[in-house]
């Protein structure tokens, strides 16, 4: 399972500092075709430093969902940490 994009990624308005919201339309490669969806996510950052990041699909995957979720974090994480993040 690789993610391919996230595409239309929209930030929700937070009132807490230290907690984004986000909304977005993942594709992502799975064994013999190609999928896309709906999912939400959030980063907040942990007192120590550290982001924790949630992941909440939307819309249903005919695929084991940890491994889904698992590759999505890894996918944000990485775009967080290069700053492409609205």
């Amino acid at each position: 399972m690789t993610v391919l994009a996230l595409q239309n990624i929209k930030r929700k308005e937070s009132a807490i500092y230290y907690r984004r919201q986000f909304s977005a339309k993942a594709s992502y490669q799975m064994p013999g075709h190609n999928s896309s969806g709906k999912i939400e996510f959030t980063i907040e950052t942990t007192p120590f430093g550290n982001n924790d990041i949630s992941v909440d699909l939307i819309d249903d995957v005919d695929y084991p969902v940890i491994q889904v979720k698992r590759a999505l974090k890894d996918y944000i994480d990485k775009l967080d940490t290069a700053g492409k993040l609205p």
